[in-house]
């Protein structure tokens, strides 16, 4: 199975969001300026489930969802409510059932793939792992994630540690956070014709996306969003 999503970019209140939209399924992810109000507008029908993310391995269903709750994934397994998961340099990892009847979205930094989010992903799939498509949405890519050299050490138990560092020309290192998740969704049985990667890179992408890495702690962030939709959704 090829995951094959293609992202249609809308305007809104002079920003944006790109959306993916077919029957049983509704994923995108805003650019410039979106607030949580605005993103409210955008959508005003489904309930939006947002979560205090502490970069965890902790992937929640909506039925254990609440108000604050501290995790790092949305996993939906009705339609009606939208999963919303917000980033600024961190992977959003989009997750979803080909027939639009499970799905969700994962935020995926440094600390969780280190503590191995992705595999929590891939046991809480099962079976139905290989019936997912997978989206990789806008992240720092390797090019522009320098990182300490102690960092080396923390990755070196991971089948992937060696591949994801880059020595930059200075003598320093750069980190591939999607080249490790690629890898290790793969080693959990992911077949990689099954994974998108949206190709943006937030911190060569001034004005379209925040990023910490570039602009510090502003509170901008981008709205990763997935809801699955019945027939009767249309439009909503």
């Amino acid at each position: 199975m090829k995951a094959v999503i293609e992202l249609r970019r809308h305007r809104l209140d002079g920003s944006g969001y790109l959306l993916h939209e077919r029957e049983g399924l509704r994923l995108g992810f805003t650019e410039g300026g979106v607030s949580a109000p605005l993103l409210k507008r955008l959508f005003p029908s489904p309930r939006l489930l947002f979560l205090k993310q502490v970069h965890s391995d902790r992937i929640v269903s909506e039925e254990e969802w609440r108000p604050g709750i501290e995790a790092d994934g949305l996993f939906l397994r009705r339609p009606g409510s939208m999963a919303v998961v917000q980033t600024a340099d961190c992977i959003p990892l989009f997750f979803f059932r080909e027939d639009g009847r499970a799905g969700g979205v994962v935020h995926v930094g440094w600390r969780g793939l280190l503590r191995g989010i992705e595999e929590r992903l891939a046991a809480l799939l099962g079976e139905d792992l290989g019936r997912y498509g997978f989206l990789l949405g806008p992240s720092i890519e390797a090019r522009c994630y320098e990182v300490r050299e102690e960092m080396l050490g923390i990755f070196a138990d991971k089948p992937y540690g060696k591949e994801i560092f880059r020595k930059t020309a200075a003598g320093g290192h750069c980190l591939d956070l999607q080249t490790g998740l690629k890898m290790s969704l793969g080693a959990q049985g992911v077949d990689p014709g099954s994974i998108q990667d949206s190709g943006l890179c937030t911190r060569c992408s001034r004005g379209r996306f925040p990023s910490y890495r570039r602009d510090g702690n502003t509170g901008r962030r981008i709205f990763n969003f997935l809801q699955l939709r019945d027939e009767g959704s249309a439009g909503s």
